[in-house]
């Protein structure tokens, strides 16, 4: 192994700082030679110095005279995060610390391989070691899904290509798993894509209440008329098992149902005088606005949205010709009948566990608003593990997301982050992301990370890997796509 430096100052058993006459990468794995015991670092911060170069020289004349002079006697201070003793299964906890004046090791192939060896199918190979592209990164899939994990990054810094490298490895494994496709990114003809498609008769009042706006705590009347009318269509079309195939066939929708029997009321002075005619003429358009603008997303007799996840494949919940608040209900209405599927001890649709992907993820779980979502989320987040339901999130900002529901994502693989209050929000969420490792996240590539959680041994910096999946959400080639349009005859080279 190649000689960095040595131990000074104070030691912990949780870190130490070393020098040495050449630069160090920060990143860098370093071991620590302890005698009886090697022990594992991570550096976490550099500092270069010379001691003939103080603040009170102030002529920049002087400076590089005196730098040209003393050369080398630059020294550079690593502060570095240790990470545990080497032993034969990989690492072990320290008890004590490291003496001072210890030799400090650049950490060879040889050691890197041996503490991330993986012999479990459990794991998968999702990158590699960020400053050591020869040694692979694995994750334990498994702790991935039954201990949810949260995927956070700007815009642009590799969040859908590390979705995409995941779900691969969950098709690899003929895993479930269901992505709530905000924006049609994931519209792959080798995925189960499902287009939201509801039976009416499947939703309870309050998530039609929901569709069309409408509170119990703010619109109370609206509320109780429209839970009345209902009421009375399911009982009148449930009941009615003598009734043929062309009479069904015949029937008015759900929704013109609905519609008719307000358009009704209006003769009916006695529900006028109880409900106003305010009420119902406001509920009347409010219905009529849905059905004009949503009516092809409601089919009487449709199959039931948990019934259509094929199991062992990738299902993808299409909601990208949704606005968010109809969004929002469908992602409520599909998680609460997966996590009810999960928990029957007989008869259940979904035979295997499922992992649940929640892209835009602050829209749903938002910490400032409140969302039908973010109820069954968090039910999700505290219960799924029992029950073979996993849950990630996916999100570009995560100030936006329910501290309680990112503090239960016990796992995290965190992109580039360049906002403070971003980095707070989730330093606080997260017992296993240091102060230290906080540092690196502004300054990280496109497709670098940091990896911390159950499903790893240690907190890793690492580069993803490239997914072989054409998803949507990766930048357009912009230049080259305005140079194939002037290639077509059509458009002229003139300015």
């Amino acid at each position: 192994m190649k000689l960095l430096g040595v131990c000074v100052d104070q030691t912990s058993p949780h870190s130490l700082i070393f020098i040495s006459k050449e630069p160090i990468n920060i990143g860098e794995y370093v071991v620590v030679d302890d005698e009886i015991r090697k022990l594992l670092g991570i550096v976490s911060s550099v500092y270069s110095e010379n001691p003939y170069i103080t603040e009170s020289i102030i002529n920049p004349e002087y400076v590089q005279k005196i730098d040209n002079l003393t050369n080398n006697m630059v020294k550079y201070k690593a502060v570095v995060n240790l990470l545990g003793e080497i032993t034969d299964s990989g690492l072990s906890a320290l008890k004590y610390p490291p003496r001072p004046s210890r030799s400090v090791y650049k950490a060879d192939n040889e050691i890197l391989k041996k503490v991330f060896k993986i012999d479990d199918k459990k794991f998968v190979k999702i990158g590699t070691l960020l400053n050591n592209k020869e040694i692979p990164v694995y994750i334990n899939l498994e702790q991935a899904i039954i201990r949810h994990l949260a995927i956070l990054a700007i815009t642009g810094a590799g969040k859908s290509n590390t979705v995409a490298v995941l779900i691969e490895k969950i098709a690899q494994k003929k895993g479930t798993a269901l992505i709530f496709d905000i924006h049609g990114e994931y519209k792959i003809s080798s995925f189960n894509v499902i287009d939201p498609k509801i039976n009416p008769y499947s939703l309870d009042v309050d998530e039609i209440a929901g569709l069309i706006g409408i509170d119990m705590d703010t619109s109370a009347q609206m509320y109780h008329l429209l839970s009345e009318i209902i009421e009375e269509i399911k009982r009148r079309n449930y009941s009615n098992d003598e009734e043929d195939t062309l009479s069904k066939e015949l029937r008015k929708t759900f929704l013109e149902d609905l519609i008719t029997e307000l358009d009704n009321l209006k003769n009916d002075k006695e529900k006028i005088r109880e409900y106003g005619r305010d009420t119902t003429f406001r509920l009347l358009n409010r219905l009529k606005n849905l059905k004009n603008k949503f009516g092809s997303l409601f089919v009487d007799g449709a199959t039931e949205l948990l019934k259509r996840i094929v199991n062992g494949r990738i299902n993808i919940l299409d909601l990208s010709g949704l606005d968010e608040d109809k969004a929002d209900i469908i992602i409520s209405h599909v998680l609460s009948s997966i996590l009810n599927d999960r928990k029957r001890e007989s008869k259940k649709h979904l035979e295997a566990p499922i992992v649940c992907i929640l892209e835009e993820a602050h829209l749903f779980a938002s910490a400032q608003r409140r969302t039908r979502s973010k109820y069954i989320l968090n039910r999700i987040a505290r219960e799924g593990r029992k029950f073979g339901v996993g849950l990630w999130i996916v999100s570009q900002r995560p100030k936006g997301l329910d501290p309680d529901i990112l503090s239960q994502m016990n796992n995290m693989i965190i992109l580039k982050l360049v906002e403070p209050e971003d980095q707070v929000h989730v330093r606080r969420a997260s017992e296993s992301l240091s102060e230290e490792l906080m540092r690196y996240l502004p300054s990280l590539n496109p497709g670098e990370a940091i990896i911390v959680g159950n499903m790893v041994k240690i907190p890793i910096l690492v580069k993803i890997e490239k997914s072989s999946t054409k998803i949507q959400g990766q930048d357009p080639n912009v230049i080259e796509e305005w140079e194939k349009l002037k290639q077509k005859p059509e458009f002229s080279n003139d300015i």
